[in-house]
């Protein structure tokens, strides 16, 4: 009688196994949501560059107020404020030395600086050493200035989504377009043309 009483007992409560499995669910469920993250955002990278190199896409700025960063150049350690570049249009390029597509787009982006004067170009060097940027600036043959963020600070502020990442601005210093990834002379231009056209 009393082994009846302890079987019934047990079939009403539930399974061990069952509760442990439960606990689990969720982990699994969260893997495979990340899975399926990463392979939505590798489809968009790999569709938006498409094996060339990268073209400025249109940026929505809000309201009037242009950016405002300033800091110390890694190289020349001089002070570098976007405010001295008031009413020129400027080609922000965001790199390290690090970075294989920043190697990649440098002697274009070497060669639009010197071929464009009309444009600023200013550099934000993000978790780099200053004895890498100096040695990056000297392989490059790179003279525009660039501000130092080691913490990537600057970067995150403008929401970067990866490495290099060129913002062109207006005279205004509204951001215009942008070309994430690397690029070569002729996006470069096209992002600058879309900046420097006052409608």
């Amino acid at each position: 009688m009393s082994q009846r009483k302890a079987r019934a007992a047990r079939r009403q409560s539930p399974p061990r196994v069952q509760a442990h499995s439960s606990r689990r669910h969720p982990l699994r469920v969260g893997g495979i949501a990340a899975i399926v993250v990463a392979a939505l955002v590798a489809g968009v990278l790999i569709a938006r560059h498409g094996g060339g190199p990268a073209q400025a896409t249109p940026a929505v700025h809000n309201g009037s107020a242009g950016l405002s960063i300033s800091g110390t150049d890694p190289v020349t350690g001089k002070h570098v404020s976007l405010a001295s570049y008031a009413g020129k249009p400027i080609v922000l390029n965001v790199w390290g030395s690090w970075c294989p597509g920043c190697n990649e787009e440098a002697t274009d982006l070497a060669r639009f600086a010197a071929t464009h004067p009309q444009a600023q170009v200013v550099g934000i060097d993000i978790n780099d050493s200053k004895s890498g940027a100096r040695a990056f600036y000297q392989r490059w043959g790179w003279k525009h200035p660039s501000i130092f963020d080691p913490k990537s600070e600057i970067a995150f502020r403008l929401g970067l989504q990866g490495t290099p990442t060129t913002f062109f601005l207006n005279r205004q210093h509204q951001i215009v377009s942008r070309i994430v990834g690397a690029t070569n002379l002729a996006g470069f231009e096209q992002g600058f043309r879309q900046a420097n056209n006052p409608a």
